[in-house]
């Protein structure tokens, strides 16, 4: 299964809160974060979350009016 990015947000906790919107759905996510890679303020500080990729559609839609950060 292939997971695609929709979204970015600025931390996990922003993250997790809109990603679980999904689990009504049942859709899978993936929250993929470079956050303390390196310790604190490590390479990037972007928080990607990712569903699958014959997901995508339906996610957004679900998303939508939730979080401005969609791709």
């Amino acid at each position: 299964m292939d997971f695609v990015k929709i979204a970015n947000f600025n931390n996990k906790l922003e993250a997790e809160t809109v990603a679980h919107a999904l689990d009504p759905l049942g859709i899978p996510f993936v929250i993929k974060s470079d956050e303390g890679l390196f310790g604190e303020g490590g390479v990037s500080d972007q928080v990607f979350l990712k569903v699958p990729e014959d997901k995508v559609a339906l996610a957004k839609s679900a998303l939508q009016g939730l979080t401005d950060e969609l791709v």
